[in-house]
């Protein structure tokens, strides 16, 4: 189907056909130009599209796997910081959990001062 019997010029489905063909989005009705934004992004897709189907663009077996080597021990190295950050937060729970006990016990006591001068009368 094409966008041409598509009129919502919001329309999520058929929007790139209609930004392509020079349609939509226009800044001011049908005959004014288009936004900015509208004549930036195909040339962004066109972009990615050219660099794709470029000379040399077609990789090797060898290329690939190397990549993917390289993904691997990146995942591999996040895996170990994310294992890192995990037992420093677990560190840090159990740092907070002391020191909210001992506010807790410092509360405690200050009421209790507090009260034993309340009944002095200072």
């Amino acid at each position: 189907m094409s966008w041409e019997p598509c009129l919502n010029d919001n329309c999520k489905e058929h929007r790139w056909e209609k930004v392509d063909a020079g349609y939509c989005p226009r800044q001011v009705g049908e005959k004014g130009e288009l936004s900015k934004t509208a004549k930036r992004e195909p040339r962004k897709r066109k972009a990615v599209r050219t660099r794709l189907e470029g000379k040399g663009s077609e990789k090797t077996m060898e290329t690939l796997e190397t990549q993917i080597s390289d993904l691997r021990s990146q995942l591999d190295r996040a895996a170990q910081i994310m294992v890192a950050k995990d037992n420093d937060l677990e560190r840090l729970d159990k740092e907070k959990e002391k020191l909210q006990q001992a506010y807790n016990r410092c509360k405690q006591r200050m009421r209790q001062i507090g009260g034993m001068l309340w009944k002095e009368g200072v």
